[in-house]
């Protein structure tokens, strides 16, 4: 057992050893500290929460915390007023270990920056056409982009009015977007993280060939407004304020016919994936801005 290649072996027969590893420093989404011999300086970048993934801010207003380990183990007293040169020599140590080991440049929109890197994936490409029932396990980030952008997802169907199923479905339970049919209705179920949903249902379908469709029109960064069409007509409509730029899921896939994973929405079951149980030919996507 080690910490940074260092063996704690020679702790196990005595407590009171001193340690052989006397300083360590990190940063980690902008967030950084360093300890040296008892002592430790760390800056919460920005007061930033671990939930508030697109908040950005200047790395030069962050206030640097000290605290001294050996009469505090549990950092409960912030001790930088009453010692400024020790904060501000762990500071400048900080300073140099971050220059050796190429820790600069600092940067805090890696949920923006992850979030760009799918564009490079598809270039120019505005229509996305998945067949049913080849199109199922795809890799989240290998499906269309369609986070922070405008787009429609369409399906043309011959319904009896007895139908119902997963259309088309994008991650699980942490997250994600479904496109289903349950109680002869159409229904658009958004996951904004597990327990807030955006919902969006039509009035009872018609049967005979019936063109579904759902779009998303973008009104600011990761927001919009959601609406439903039954055979080119508006029948329902609602507000999204706050959507994902990253992924909905670390395992969850998009689907095509079914909901492989967990479940999207909170309104169809675990059980068995919620299969479509009519004919379902294929779903197109276009991006539309």
């Amino acid at each position: 057992m080690s910490l940074d290649g260092v063996s704690m072996a020679y702790s196990f027969d005595n407590a009171n050893a001193p340690t052989k590893h006397p300083e360590q420093y990190y940063e980690l989404f902008g967030n950084r500290a360093i300890y040296q011999d008892g002592w430790k300086a760390v800056t919460i970048h920005g007061n930033r929460m671990p939930w508030e993934l697109n908040k950005t801010a200047d790395f030069a207003d962050d206030v640097w915390e000290l605290y001294n380990l050996n009469e505090d183990f549990s950092e409960a007293n912030n001790v930088a007023d009453e010692n400024p040169d020790k904060l501000a020599e762990l500071k400048a140590r900080w300073e140099e270990l971050a220059w050796e080991n190429n820790v600069y440049p600092l940067y805090d929109d890696m949920v923006q920056r992850i979030a760009k890197q799918q564009d490079r994936l598809f270039g120019d490409r505005r229509e996305f056409v998945y067949y049913n029932p080849g199109a199922r396990r795809i890799a989240e980030k290998a499906s269309a982009p369609v986070k922070d952008k405008s787009h429609s997802i369409e399906v043309k169907l011959d319904l009896t009015g007895k139908e119902e199923g997963v259309i088309v479905a994008c991650g699980g339970f942490t997250g994600g977007y479904t496109l289903f049919i349950r109680n002869n209705r159409l229904h658009y179920d958004y996951n904004f993280y597990n327990g807030v949903y955006y919902t969006l249902q039509s009035p009872p379908l018609p049967t005979g060939e019936v063109d579904l469709k759902f779009n998303f029109l973008r009104s600011g960064f990761i927001a919009g407004t959601g609406e439903l069409y039954v055979n080119g007509d508006k029948v329902a409509e609602t507000e999204m304020p706050e959507m994902h730029i990253s992924s909905f899921s670390l395992s969850e896939t998009f689907d095509v016919g079914i909901d492989a994973g967990t479940p999207v929405s909170n309104k169809y079951r675990v059980k068995n994936h919620y299969p479509y149980t009519g004919e379902l030919d294929k779903v197109v996507v276009r991006l539309t801005d």
